[in-house]
């Protein structure tokens, strides 16, 4: 069964009459089940009132005082790590980004824009703080906020918010970038090469075409 790719068949059910359930089961990662339709799920998918709110409180909370009367950017960061270090997983393909390549991934924003802030979140957001250091970064150019103590629905609601998206593996971090609907960066070694996880997908299925790859 192919896990990260789509699957042609789910066009049959265009033809199931309107008063039948039809049930799902399985992994259906492809940006090709969502593009014929993405404006009726965007209006379809909104956020609770009460998330939007929180987010709009949290980011202008973090807006550096003297950025006040400047235009930048949000990007937002989401790491996953967690789940996807435990041992089963990581033999049959699974994988989490290097510093390297987030150290990449956010070079390349904090060189196309004049000012970027970047929203980070994650089920390992000690690791993160650890290695995205806000220290080796220019303070008049860049800034760095972290979400700690959140629930995984007000962490995508903040990373929806933004203009733009760092992923590095999984599924969460792919819809809080097709929320975002901006620049997407991914790591691209996810499933790993050569893996049972990657010969069950197809990677120009899963990640839209105008997504960029950074490898490790």
């Amino acid at each position: 069964m192919v896990v990260y790719a789509y699957n042609p068949r789910v066009t049959s059910l265009l033809s199931v009459p309107s008063n039948h359930t039809v049930l799902l089961t399985g992994a259906f990662a492809s940006w090709q089940y969502v593009t014929p339709v993405a404006d009726r799920l965007r209006r379809a998918l909104s956020f609770h009132p009460a998330l939007g709110r929180f987010a709009a409180r949290f980011l202008e909370d973090r807006v550096p005082s003297s950025w006040n009367a400047t235009s930048f950017v949000r990007v937002g960061v989401h790491v996953r790590r967690g789940d996807f270090l435990q041992r089963r997983r990581v033999a049959k393909g699974f994988t989490t980004a290097p510093v390297g390549y987030l150290r990449r991934a956010l070079g390349y924003f904090v060189g196309r824009f004049g000012r970027v802030q970047f929203v980070v979140a994650s089920n390992d957001i000690r690791w993160c703080r650890a290695y995205i250091r806000p220290s080796e970064l220019d303070p008049d150019r860049v800034s760095v906020t972290f979400s700690e103590g959140h629930t995984a629905g007000e962490d995508l609601a903040l990373l929806a918010s933004c203009n733009h998206t760092i992923i590095t593996t999984g599924t969460y971090g792919w819809w809080a970038a097709w929320f975002v609907n901006g620049i997407t960066v991914y790591y691209s070694n996810f499933p790993r090469h050569g893996s049972s996880l990657a010969n069950r997908s197809r990677k120009t299925e899963y990640y839209p075409p105008n997504w960029i790859g950074i490898g490790d």
